[in-house]
């Protein structure tokens, strides 16, 4: 017994609480490794290995029950999870490369009182989860692409005669339809120097993002891109 600890001393030692040692013997995440005859807990070396890699796995993003199966041979793959894990970092870690490009320009044009309105579409003014690069991220927003003013009125139109076009599914030869594409790629494609790569990113960022198209849903979207094709292939 000279190489045990009983559940406080260990879990002193660990970090752990108590309560949180009862619950992992509960759930069989981390049994002691003796009990005596009066219920007494007590802990190992063997024990301190095991809480080392639960603690270690747990601050990686592993869920208990993934840990239990890793450490009680359940069939769970490590390879698999770190694999998955590092690429919702990789995002992670994007996401705020972007935001702090973001606050960057934010206060530039703050600092010289420039005027704030955003870019008429989010996806256009921010890529967050999507497949570029951090490179080409800074590229893209440093690139000093040209920030339209925003005439509201005229998007409000648009919308309106988008929405009113998909409900009707009037095809890409209507008159209203032409114009709902000449606007998009007027006002919106060719003024923000969209790319075949944005405008890609751009059905995903629907699909995830359906609030933030600003009128545009995945629907309507879906339905310009389509007649746009057609509108092209006629010309």
């Amino acid at each position: 017994m000279d190489q045990h600890l009983k559940t406080k001393a260990f879990g002193k030692l660990t970090g752990v609480s108590v309560r949180t040692l009862q619950y992992y013997d509960e759930i069989g995440l981390l049994k002691p490794a003796y009990i005596n005859e009066y219920g007494h807990r007590f802990y190992d070396a063997e024990s301190f290995s095991k809480m080392f890699v639960i603690l270690s796995l747990k601050e990686m993003g592993m869920e208990l029950q993934d840990i239990s199966k890793y450490l009680n041979g359940g069939g769970f793959q490590l390879t698999t999870f770190i694999k998955e894990e590092k690429h919702r970092v990789e995002l992670a870690i994007s996401d705020l490369q972007i935001r702090l490009l973001h606050l960057s320009e934010l206060e530039r044009q703050a600092a010289s009182h420039e005027d704030l309105t955003p870019a008429v579409l989010s996806l256009f003014s921010f890529l967050a989860g999507n497949d570029m690069s951090s490179g080409e991220v800074k590229q893209y927003v440093e690139s000093g692409a040209k920030k339209p003013g925003f005439n509201l009125k005229e998007w409000d139109n648009f919308i309106k005669n988008l929405n009113d076009c998909c409900e009707k599914d009037l095809p890409a030869t209507d008159k209203r339809v032409v114009a709902c594409i000449t606007f998009w790629k007027e006002k919106v494609i060719k003024t923000n120097d969209v790319d075949d790569k944005l405008i890609r990113l751009a059905e995903s960022y629907y699909q995830k993002n359906p609030e933030g198209g600003f009128g545009i849903t995945p629907q309507t979207y879906s339905y310009l891109t389509k007649r746009l094709c057609e509108h092209n292939d006629s010309h």
